[in-house]
């Protein structure tokens, strides 16, 4: 039967507690201690890396939304610059058109121009060949009656022709002077008859300076300051031809 010695009981028991206190004194406390810290370290660490997980959550968040920002900008700005590609283009084929509209309106106004020119020039040559083909026949063909006709015919014109505006600019009182040019020499008859008429037609008293052109062919010219009363065959050749030209 086993016999039990309360001495050694209570020794064991007293061994047994301060082995308890050692333990718990120097080890559980110090062990309990660092749970305590690394408990508290590690619900730090975890805040920091729940903290830093919501940050990165955030900073992805954002990242996306300008991520999506930026490609919603590029593709507006792709579609601007195509509104404005597509504007540049549409203004650039306009003032092409424009130019070119322009260019052939000025072309069109150039060779009209070049086409009245040329037809004037040739109408101005056919003009002069035919005035100096007809001045050639009729200084081959004038006679001294035919002469004598165109002196007359000068004359009754003139008898025709109201001269009292031919003199407006000389003073009441003082003489006109005039030139009387013919084709050929007048006779003295004719003076009389030419200085006669101009005195019943002229408020002034005329002055007649006489002068001899052949090529007037047959008849006469008038000359005041700064008007003409042309009865001359070479005049009405020039008529002729001036008429010709501005029927075109």
């Amino acid at each position: 039967m086993l016999e039990l010695n309360i001495s050694t009981i209570l020794l064991e028991m007293a061994n047994f507690l301060v082995l308890a206190f050692i333990l718990y004194r120097f080890l559980f406390t110090p062990l309990q201690n660092t749970l305590k810290k690394r408990s508290v370290e590690t619900t730090r660490a975890w805040d920091d890396a729940n903290l830093a997980k919501t940050e990165a959550e955030e900073t992805i968040r954002e990242y996306q939304e300008k991520s999506n920002n930026i490609d919603a900008e590029i593709a507006a700005r792709k579609n601007e610059a195509r509104i404005i590609i597509e504007q540049t283009r549409q203004q650039m084929l306009h003032e092409v058109q424009t130019e070119v509209e322009t260019i052939q309106a000025q072309t069109q106004e150039t060779l009209a121009r070049m086409r009245a020119e040329a037809l004037a020039q040739h109408r101005e040559e056919i003009g002069s060949l035919a005035s100096d083909f007809v001045t050639s026949i009729m200084q081959d063909l004038v006679t001294p009656q035919l002469q004598k006709a165109y002196r007359d015919a000068f004359l009754d014109q003139i008898n025709h022709t109201d001269l009292t505006s031919f003199t407006q600019a000389t003073p009441p009182g003082e003489r006109v002077f005039i030139r009387v040019i013919t084709a050929s020499t007048p006779t003295s008859s004719y003076h009389e008859n030419l200085d006669r008429l101009l005195k019943q037609k002229l408020p002034q008293e005329p002055e007649l300076i006489y002068e001899v052109n052949p090529n007037l062919i047959a008849g006469g010219i008038l000359q005041f300051e700064n008007e003409l009363v042309d009865g001359s065959l070479q005049g009405q050749i020039a008529q002729l031809k001036t008429s010709y030209l501005e029927s075109t």
